[in-house]
């Protein structure tokens, strides 16, 4: 791909080629008519200027310049030629009685005739005599032009090369910049024409900084979390080795079952956070029911919540349309009944529903187990983060995926009271109505 560089040298070069080349032709075609017509003023008054009375021994001065060349014959009215200054001359008698272009053996002469006291008087001129003047003089006329070309490209290259500086210097600007030092440019000293483009890149780069750092926090909490369980598994693992009696193998192995459903389970909301971090492209959305997609996810843990005598349902009473990522959505739906069901005893009651809300689309999931105090709902969406106290075991990571979800898709999520002013209720409102 060729550089601007280049586009505006080829461009500018070959627009002061043809505007030097059309301005050498236009001047050349002007000296042709002017030329012309100075040659045939020459040939008239070479004419009227003859005495009144010939004599046939006269002689006319030879031109002293080629570009004055001419030929002068006299007729009298018997048709006799008088005189000619050119012995031998190619031109013959036309009876002409003002100028005529003739075409004489292969050559364009200009010849002006008229009667002139009882004569008839002639005078020619070959045409390329008059082109190869107009052309002598667009030459030397045209030397100062050359000239003036060659300083306007020297000009040229010169203001090209001062105009791309900025460019270069906004170039050497970025690439000093590293996932280190993620520093903003310096909004000064840009042409009026970059400075949308500095504004542009230090966004960018504060954008960057921010998904550096977060990726950086991320992968610090993630290796601080990992190494709990880890150490927990290995020292199961030594206790089930020891283990004296298949009473307390079995034990141990139980317990090590469940250190490592743990281990999967933050290991699976770990790659959940780090792919829903990254946002989703707009090639990934398409129009979901919401009624269709929760009955889905109710079907999926039915089971589970039969299991723990939970009364886990579906409300959907019309159909609610979003334009969204299905995987995203499932993955947010499957973390927020997850969670309710972790959090609600036996006998309880998990709701999922979706509806409109003044003309909104909002997916609700709702328990009526303990539920979080007011002062600490905020705070469930950081990493990790599990309120004093809690005994159910989890990863802290649920709802922040739920909240990277949302943000992908321009949804708003928002904590409150469950089902009769227990529990609690997580309601995803998103962004157009449709």
């Amino acid at each position: 791909m060729r550089t601007i560089r280049k586009q505006l040298l080829v461009g500018l070069l070959c627009g002061t080629l043809v505007t030097a080349v059309g301005a050498g032709f236009v001047l050349y075609r002007s000296l042709q008519i002017e030329t012309g017509e100075l040659a045939d003023l020459q040939l008239r008054q070479l004419v009227s200027a003859l005495p009144d009375e010939f004599a046939a021994n006269a002689a006319l001065p030879a031109p002293e310049d080629p570009e004055e060349e001419f030929i002068l014959q006299v007729w009298d009215l018997k048709g006799t030629l008088l005189f000619a200054s050119r012995p031998h001359p190619p031109t013959q008698r036309y009876d002409l009685n003002g100028f005529s272009t003739r075409s004489v053996r292969g050559a364009e002469w200009r010849v002006y005739g008229e009667l002139h006291h009882n004569l008839y008087v002639q005078a020619s001129q070959p045409i390329a005599i008059r082109n190869a003047m107009a052309a002598h003089i667009v030459l030397r006329t045209g030397l100062p032009l050359i000239a003036f070309v060659g300083v306007l490209v020297v000009l040229v290259l010169i203001v090209i090369r001062r105009a791309m500086g900025p460019l270069d210097r906004l170039a050497r600007a970025v690439e000093d910049r590293s996932p280190s030092t993620l520093d903003p440019l310096s909004r000064e000293g840009w042409p009026a024409e970059l400075a949308p483009v500095v504004q542009a890149l230090n966004v960018l780069l504060e954008r960057f900084d921010e998904t550096l750092a977060a990726q950086r926090t991320f992968v610090a909490d993630a290796a601080h979390e990992l190494r709990s369980p880890l150490t927990a598994l290995k020292l199961q693992l030594q206790l089930a080795e020891r283990a004296s009696t298949p009473e307390a193998r079995a034990h141990a192995m139980a317990k090590l079952h469940e250190r490592l459903d743990r281990s999967t389970h933050l290991m699976q909301q770990l790659l959940s956070m780090a792919r829903f971090e990254a946002g989703h492209s707009a090639a990934q959305l398409q129009q979901v029911e919401l009624g269709d997609l929760l009955r889905g996810v109710v079907s999926d843990y039915a089971t589970i919540a039969d299991s723990r005598g939970i009364d886990l349902g579906a409300v959907a009473p019309t159909p609610v349309h979003v334009q969204a990522d299905p995987d995203g959505l499932r993955v947010l739906l499957n973390n927020l009944v997850d969670n309710a069901m972790r959090y609600t005893q036996a006998g309880g009651r998990v709701d999922v529903i979706a509806e409109l809300e003044k003309g909104w689309p909002v997916l609700r999931v709702r328990d009526n187990g303990p539920g979080v105090a007011p002062e600490h709902r905020e705070r469930l969406f950081d990493r990790f983060y599990r309120p004093e106290g809690n005994t159910v075991w989890g990863a802290g990571l649920g709802l922040s995926i739920v909240r990277n979800i949302a943000h992908n898709h321009g949804a708003n999520v928002t904590l409150g009271e469950g089902a009769d002013g227990r529990g609690l209720c997580v309601t995803v409102t998103f962004g157009e109505p449709l």
